[in-house]
């Protein structure tokens, strides 16, 4: 990877005599003040020394101060995405968001800086689930193929005849074509046998390689919070037939106990699964420094 283009001027930044001031007294409880324009240059600083998870008010500023960091600290930085739905609405959140935040709990132990909105350091996640982990494929490396279909299918993408858009795959011969729910293109996966010979990425316009990005691997990440396994379908098949009085609800467990995802399904995580609920800044690293 290119080193980010503001990482010597960060380094620089990280000289002046307040910045070492605040990295002096890293491991307390602080109250710091400064100008909008401050804060990207004191995280980056503090993320030398300690993880940092930075939560801010709106999405917007979230998407912002990520962008600036990144800027500094390169892939070290990623935002942690909070679902764009309610409770109260029958409907799930974007597949390019539940990808997005299973990415980053993925790489967390890599990660030195998290961004994320109020919202989603409030939204509780399920600790672990099976299905999270992503589909990992490389070039020169051996996969079975019905396997790989079976995994993208478990991790809810839709099998179709033509990849259009995030969580969708299709399959023609020994080629999977993906969209993964974390990349801005699709990608054509070849195998010769079990052999993965070639990974590129295409357009989905015309279905032409793009020559200009180089991949050789790829890494696929769920398009669902909650994969279904046999033990979540047969709990919903169990609470369908314990709430017969809710038509909306009983159609959509009736749905999650024939393995098919359903919208809406989020609201009724945690009555089906037994993974206990936390919130992100469990997940991480017990010397993280939360900035508010």
């Amino acid at each position: 990877m290119a080193t980010p283009m503001l990482a010597g001027l960060l380094k620089v930044a990280a000289t002046d005599p307040k910045l070492k001031g605040l990295v002096a007294n890293v491991g307390q409880d602080l109250h710091i003040t400064g100008i909008d324009q401050a804060r990207p240059w004191a995280l980056g600083t503090l993320a030398h020394h300690a993880p940092v998870l930075a939560v801010t008010a709106t999405s917007r500023e979230a998407e912002d101060l990520t962008a600036e960091l990144s800027a500094m600290m390169g892939d070290k930085v990623a935002m942690f995405p909070s679902w764009e739905t309610l409770p109260h609405e029958r409907l799930s959140p974007g597949v390019d968001i539940i990808g997005k935040r299973a990415q980053v709990l993925h790489n967390i132990d890599d990660l030195r800086i998290i961004v994320t909105a109020a919202r989603g350091l409030s939204q509780p996640i399920l600790q672990d689930i099976e299905g999270r982990a992503p589909v990992h494929l490389e070039e020169d490396h051996e996969y079975n193929f019905d396997d790989v279909v079976r995994s993208l299918e478990f991790r809810a993408y839709k099998h179709v005849d033509m990849v259009a858009k995030r969580g969708e795959f299709a399959t023609r011969g020994g080629i999977i074509d993906v969209f993964p729910t974390t990349l801005d293109y699709p990608v054509r996966v070849e195998f010769w046998g079990d052999e993965v010979t070639d990974i590129r990425q295409f357009s989905v316009a015309d279905q032409r390689t793009i020559p200009e990005i180089e991949v050789g691997r790829v890494d696929i990440f769920t398009a669902r919070e909650l994969p279904i396994t046999d033990a979540v379908a047969q709990r919903a098949a169990k609470l369908a037939s314990t709430h017969t009085g809710n038509p909306a609800l009983v159609e959509l467990l009736t749905k999650v106990s024939e393995h098919i995802p359903a919208e809406g399904m989020e609201a009724v995580l945690p009555v089906l699964s037994d993974a206990p609920l936390i919130t992100l800044s469990e997940f991480l690293p017990a010397a993280t420094h939360v900035v508010m």
